[in-house]
């Protein structure tokens, strides 16, 4: 995507207000382009999936038209958790039922998972109760009627299944498209955020609203209102006139999660609105800070204009006036923020727009402490056995053991999962043996520790080397050219895009003949340097060059995703070949001895949607990565404890990457070391 580089920014105290920014293009291609001018920035597609796998989307429903229903889930992107909160009719006519049934079908068509729960549900009721939550429960024990109400439970169930992300979706939307445009919108926010602490907001190009014509209106007419008086506020604090805030009524925005657990909510429509008020309150400099790393880090409000116009069921000026304009002024007008001027100002609209008389008083909103203030253990362990009724396909809980790996547990940890480079570190690289790893690797087996290689080599080799050692974990070949899963390894349905007789593949390089083609196109005419791939040279050269055996060399041979080159010439006439492989698109890192050129391969982004899987499947997850040269430092760069052991000549590769640990021992004797202090480290913890 390419939205404006170049925008407005306002601050208050630790506060960043953006203004609002354009996107300019939804689809901007696979590849930068040359002469990307600097008023445009272009967000990578890839970037923004990676944001979308950690996004859980909540979809507050009441009684709306089933086919728009539907067709808003038709637009949520597949990576992202859909969690629907209903609050519709029960009874003999359940509405209830049927957004169920909808749901449960478009899963299963799409292979995806979800969850949908009732506002009303006494289980998620009494829940709340044990998490010391009971803010949002009415007089009955039930949570209470109310958008807001529905968001907090969205919040929570995000929280609890792990995710550092929550959007909110009305589902009263006409355009499955636009639906699908919010949330790369959002993607689009936390991508650009510099602090963790972010809010994404959206102020819609067009409201259109159905008379006796279409009419595409530019502005909400709450919105109108409501920006109006938040500019004003803020106005009178900086002594600066301004009209930064566009989207104080945004209904479509998403938080990391980092900031939602930390805001105070208004109950009803006063939600949006008091989400910035909590946000000026807490990090505006005016009052005491509440949470000073935050503050540090300051907090990031992003607000972005759609292509896609918001088209959505016309209710009425009475809903408008009495359900959302009263609730949002109130809001600001009650904030210990906001000055005798513009609390008149506030009275004065409210009294001409009928929703008070002269005489009376602006009612306070009813305000929900922020989420953080649940016990989540609590929470986790009370709804724990209703969770697959919640979760769709029912019955499948989405995430096993996510209690005892977020929320603490005593006798429950981290799991561990070990990922490794093979050449130079399980292998030794020069005889590419692993003996001295060997009474290790058997230690990682007796824990159940999963060990997956990441490795330059490609399946057929490395399915050599786990035939030998009895690893039957997941692995990643040549680079990350692509990632093979076992069959039934893990539990849940997650996408792939190709299956063969043994595993699930996910594929995130380019076939070896297009980087071949490629390759050849980018040297065309070089004669300093000799480039020399393995698909040039015959088993035997592969041999000899490597020092492998003929039969391991064949296999190195069977490229799927990547070629291994050799480029002889001086030091300059080799770094100006490796500059043109480059500029042609491909990637063409160096290994110790050769060179892997690849195209959309990333070694990084394998082992992080590995990660993701097993946490999806196993809860919490630690992740260690051992390497030992520049090759794996975007593998090192993903787990949580990266560990480099020492080439030839005892010595270790200068890589640029904190907490990397060192450990002494050149490939297998160094990667024996390692395992032992994790399995250690492991058993004092018992």
């Amino acid at each position: 995507m390419r939205i404006e580089s170049i925008g407005l920014a306002e601050h208050l105290g630790s506060v960043k207000i953006h203004g609002v920014r354009r996107v300019l293009e939804l689809d901007s291609g696979a590849r930068p382009l040359q002469d990307e001018i600097p008023e445009v920035e272009r967000i990578e597609k890839e970037a923004l999936e990676d944001i979308e796998r950690g996004m859980a989307i909540v979809l507050p429903i009441k009684d709306e038209t089933l086919k728009v229903y539907e067709g808003v889930l038709n637009g949520v992107p597949h990576d992202c958790l859909m969690i629907v909160v209903s609050n519709s009719k029960r009874g003999e006519v359940d509405t209830f039922v049927s957004e169920q049934d909808i749901l449960a079908r478009f899963c299963h068509a799409t292979r995806r998972q979800a969850l949908i729960v009732h506002q009303k549900d006494p289980v998620l009721a009494e829940a709340l109760k044990q998490a010391d939550y009971a803010e949002i429960l009415d007089e009955e024990g039930l949570v209470r009627n109310g958008k807001s109400e529905g968001m907090m439970i969205g919040i929570l169930l995000a929280m609890l299944h792990g995710k550092d992300y929550v959007g909110f979706i009305d589902t009263d939307n006409y355009i499955p498209g636009a639906v699908w445009e919010y949330v790369q919108h959002y993607a689009i926010s936390f991508s650009l955020a510099k602090s963790p602490y972010v809010m994404a907001r959206i102020l819609w190009r067009y409201k259109p609203k159905m008379t006796e014509e279409l009419f595409f209106k530019r502005w909400g007419r709450v919105s109108e209102i409501s920006n109006k008086y938040i500019n004003h506020l803020l106005s009178a604090k900086k002594r600066f006139e301004t009209e930064i805030i566009k989207t104080a009524n945004a209904g479509e925005h998403a938080m990391s999660i980092k900031l939602a657990k930390m805001l105070t909510y208004g109950s009803g429509y006063a939600v949006e609105v008091q989400e910035l008020m909590s946000i000026f309150e807490q990090f505006g400099g005016l009052l005491p800070i509440t949470d000073k790393k935050a503050a540090e880090k300051g907090v990031e409000i992003i607000q972005t204009e759609t292509i896609n116009p918001h088209f959505h069921e016309e209710r009425g000026g009475e809903h408008l006036v009495q359900d959302m304009l009263l609730p949002s002024l109130s809001a600001i007008y009650h904030s210990p923020l906001c000055e005798l001027s513009t609390k008149n100002m506030i009275f004065n609209q409210l009294v001409e727009q009928k929703c008070l008389k002269p005489t009376d008083e602006v009612p306070r909103v009813r305000l929900i402490p922020p989420p953080q203030k649940a016990d989540m253990g609590k929470f986790a362990q009370a709804i724990e056995a209703q969770l697959p009724e919640y979760s769709v396909p029912k019955g499948r809980m989405l995430r096993e053991r996510f209690i005892s790996a977020e929320f603490g547990r005593a006798t429950d940890k981290a799991k561990k999962v070990v990922f490794t480079d093979l050449d130079g570190s399980l292998l030794h690289p020069v005889t590419y043996s692993y003996t001295q790893a060997l009474d290790a690797l058997r230690l990682l087996q007796q824990k159940e520790i999963p060990l997956v290689f990441s490795s330059a080599k490609t399946r057929a080799e490395q399915e050599v080397y786990r035939r030998e050692l009895g690893v039957k974990d997941p692995f990643i070949v040549e680079n990350g050219g692509a990632i093979f899963i076992p069959k039934d390894y893990f539990r849940l349905h997650f996408t792939y895009d190709k299956a063969t007789k043994d595993y699930l593949v996910i594929e995130l390089g380019i076939p070896y003949q297009e980087v071949r083609r490629k390759l050849k196109k980018a040297v065309e005419g070089e004669t300093a340097c000799i480039v020399k791939g393995f698909g040039d040279m015959s088993v035997e050269e592969v041999a000899r060059e490597t020092g492998l055996s003929l039969t391991r060399a064949e296999l190195a041979k069977q490229r799927e995703y990547s070629e291994t080159v050799k480029i002889e010439g001086n030091k300059k006439d080799v770094a100006r070949v490796v500059k043109k492989i480059e500029q042609a698109g491909l990637n063409c890192p160096f290994g110790g001895r050769f060179y892997g050129v690849t195209a959309g391969s990333d070694k990084g982004k394998a082992v992080k949607i590995l990660t993701e899987l097993f946490k999806l499947n196993f809860g919490k997850i630690m992740a260690i990565g051992i390497g030992d040269n520049d090759s794996d430092l975007p593998m090192l760069s993903m787990v949580d404890l990266p560990i480099l052991v020492q080439v030839q000549r005892n010595r270790w590769r200068k890589l640029k990457l904190k907490r990397l640990h060192k450990v002494k021992g050149v490939g297998p004797e160094g990667w024996s070391i390692a395992i032992r202090g994790l399995v250690q480290e492991e058993a004092k913890l018992k």
